[in-house]
């Protein structure tokens, strides 16, 4: 049974990353001694194999740790609230001090409501890079194997080996991107077997090893799926071409003297993602703004990539604290505290609402993100009373039930491609595109259109910027925007700003777990956090 095999291989990755640092670097086993000499033999072996590489993904970037959290959190304009026990780490990680966040001695359980959160949210696990890199050697695995399938089963077509080839490069080099936005620079590798220490490579090249990949790969995955149960969750081609429109821009922040290269990337893989994949092949489009919440339900023809998570269907409640949604929601609606029901753990700084939200503005989000079922709406509040119903849908009522909670964690859909693209045509001067692609997004959401509503003083870079920060609240961009674009040691834009010594100094990048050091005498650690 395929459930047998999953149980059999799942076991048998986690007994091959435990010896990482005993004896070789990112040692691995032959896959005849983790499947059985019979594995890939059909195509039932290359997909258990392949659903595995997504699920060490869900775990070790979506579930078992607040990787995706970082985004919303760090460097923000997020405030705790009055609920008991004490969220100090939404304070700690909102003003930048990861030092201290990863650094705080955990208590015995139940014993220190000041530091209840060290293991709640586990953020000292982020370190711990090894999680990573099982998806990564995983998907190695199944580039270089899934042929052996078509050697052995005359009806796996050439075609199905290449997609099954195209999801496991996608899966590395997402991968790859999680390690880069975290660590900066990071051990790379392809091979399936490696054996050798590595030194670090530098995230900028290690960005455009992806980016050649996956210009390889992209076509022979499918727009979307026929069978609805794989949209999203799935590598799809909208998948690689979000992807890539990331990276680009990412390198356009860090390798400057060829950023009007990669803004123009960034445009051609946009036209190619809404032109081809939106209107000619109908795989995705922009929902109504009253059907954004199927977005977050998971499998939406807006989702471009998407973690699967949902309380109703067994997730533990235990892992709430390591996703975004359960912060901002409190009684009726969902109880993540049981002290405090009636107030949110997390909330913004009133003022940088109203920056996002200027007073008396027009915008369809206010009515269908932070409008209660009273009409009341606390946005502005800086208190628990916050609630941000995005992930919520309070068209189906107050209470908890499979068809109101909808947490996937959403790494890349529609609306944020569409912005990209945007913003790399304010960079190349192309205004007239970005305005275009600017009021898509703003005409989805029934708010004023630029020029004539929300303009920020006509700068349209900014208007695009701030944009991004309304239509991708909790979906873990933020920090990552101010990174990339230089705005985290901007005041204008950073109400916590980095200096721009600690910056250059690498006071933007995560510490790494000194367990990365051993047996490895190439490896360093991020001398900022030393």
């Amino acid at each position: 049974m395929i459930i047998n095999k999953i149980t059999k291989y799942t076991i048998g990755v986690l007994v091959l990353f435990s010896l990482f640092g005993c004896k070789k670097f990112l040692n691995v086993e032959p896959i005849d001694s983790l499947s059985g000499n019979n594995f890939w033999r059909n195509k039932d072996d290359a997909e258990t194999f392949t659903r595995e590489v997504y699920r060490l993904f869900r775990s070790g970037v979506g579930i078992d740790r607040p990787v995706l959290l970082i985004g919303d959190f760090r460097n923000a304009p997020v405030l705790k609230t009055a609920t008991f026990p004490n969220r100090n780490d939404i304070s700690i990680i909102g003003r930048g001090d990861i030092r201290t966040l990863v650094n705080t001695v955990r208590p015995t359980p139940g014993t220190d409501a000041e530091r209840f959160w060290t293991y709640n949210v586990e953020w000292d696990k982020v370190s711990d890079w090894t999680p990573i890199y099982r998806v990564i050697q995983s998907a190695n695995i199944l580039y270089d194997l899934v042929p052996k399938v078509a050697e052995n089963d005359p009806s796996f077509s050439a075609n199905e080996v290449k997609k099954y080839q195209a999801e496991a490069v996608f899966m590395r080099s997402m991968s790859y991107f999680i390690l880069i936005r975290l660590f900066s620079d990071v051990p790379y590798y392809t091979n399936s077997y490696n054996q050798d220490a590595l030194p670090r490579t530098s995230h900028v090249e290690v960005a455009k090893k992806c980016l050649a990949d996956l210009a390889e790969v992209k076509d022979d995955l499918p727009w979307t799926y026929s069978d609805p149960a794989n949209r999203g969750v799935r590598a799809m081609r909208g998948s690689a071409l979000a992807l890539m429109m990331h990276l680009n821009m990412w390198l356009a922040g860090f390798d400057k003297d060829n950023a009007m290269s990669y803004y123009t990337a960034t445009d051609v893989l946009g036209d190619e993602l809404y032109q081809e994949g939106a209107v000619v092949a109908n795989a995705y489009e922009l929902l109504p703004i009253e059907r954004v919440a199927e977005v977050f339900n998971g499998r939406s023809r807006e989702g471009l990539f998407e973690i699967p998570n949902n309380v109703n269907y067994g997730e533990s409640y235990g892992n709430l604290r390591k996703t975004y949604f359960a912060h901002v929601l409190h009684a009726p609606y969902f109880l993540l505290n049981s002290t405090t029901t009636n107030l949110s753990e997390l909330t913004y700084d009133p003022n940088y609402m109203k920056t996002i939200y200027p007073d008396g503005q027009e915008d369809g989000r206010i009515k269908s993100w932070f409008t209660d079922l009273k009409g009341e709406n606390f946005m502005y509040s800086g208190t628990g009373a916050f609630t941000f119903f995005k992930f919520f849908n309070l068209a189906l009522g107050s209470g908890n039930t499979a068809q109101s909670l909808g947490n996937y964690q959403i790494i890349f859909r529609l609306a944020d491609a569409v912005l990209l693209q945007a913003e790399a045509n304010a960079n190349l001067g192309k205004d007239g595109k970005a305005t275009e692609l600017l009021n898509l997004i703003r005409g989805r959401a029934k708010a004023g259109l630029y020029p004539a509503s929300n303009n920020y003083e006509n700068n349209l870079s900014d208007a695009i910027y701030w944009e991004r920060c309304k239509e991708l609240m909790g979906e873990g961009h933020y920090y990552y925007d101010l990174v990339r674009t230089g705005k985290i040691y901007d005041p204008l834009y950073s109400s916590r700003a980095m200096s721009y010594a600690g910056f250059v100094a690498g006071g933007w990048t995560w510490p790494i777990n000194p367990k990365a050091m051993n047996n490895n005498p190439y490896m360093t650690l991020n001398d900022y956090w030393k």
